[in-house]
């Protein structure tokens, strides 16, 4: 007994549900999910691009900083104060371990900007070649309902000739 019922009920709620479902709206919906996708995503590779930049920053203020360190050790060598010169040149030394690790930091933030920008290319592409199907099956499904029309009001009109008019008259 459970079991009937709970099938009545299962087909009911499917009767309820396959009437309420139409394909176009669905596609439509589909079409503008994959649009709210695209903003995210922007989102995200403007965030990668972010750290990307400043990265650069950080590697050119290193190198500049290099660069004056290496005039200052060489100032104080041809000053004869070898004790600034040797601070110096441990400031210089600690300064390009953190460029190094800098230029590292910002190859992988390059790699993950180029992978990201590639991801979304492909996902634009999918994005297009999917909207441009569901549009396809969107006009098929129109076409189809006003098919269905016609066919619907071509067998409800009643054929009449010249010569059946003529028979009923007679």
């Amino acid at each position: 007994m459970f079991n009937r019922l709970s099938r009545m009920f299962r087909s009911f709620f499917g009767f309820f549900i396959s009437v309420a479902e139409n394909p176009e709206l669905i596609l439509e919906q589909n079409i503008r999910d994959m649009n709210d996708q695209v903003p995210r995503m922007n989102d995200s590779i403007a965030m990668v691009k972010a750290n990307v930049t400043l990265l650069e920053k950080e590697e050119t203020r290193y190198k500049q900083d290099l660069d004056v360190l290496t005039s200052k050790v060489k100032a104080a060598i041809q000053a004869g104060r070898d004790d600034l010169a040797g601070s110096f040149a441990t400031q210089l030394e600690q300064m390009r371990g953190a460029l190094a690790r800098t230029q590292g930091q910002l190859a992988n933030a390059r790699a993950a900007y180029e992978k990201a920008d590639a991801v979304k290319r492909a996902f634009l592409r999918e994005k297009d070649n999917k909207t441009q199907e569901a549009l396809g099956a969107i006009r098929d499904y129109r076409r189809a309902q006003w098919q269905k029309k016609v066919a619907d009001s071509m067998e409800q009109f009643e054929v009449a000739g010249i010569s059946q008019t003529h028979d009923e008259m007679v």
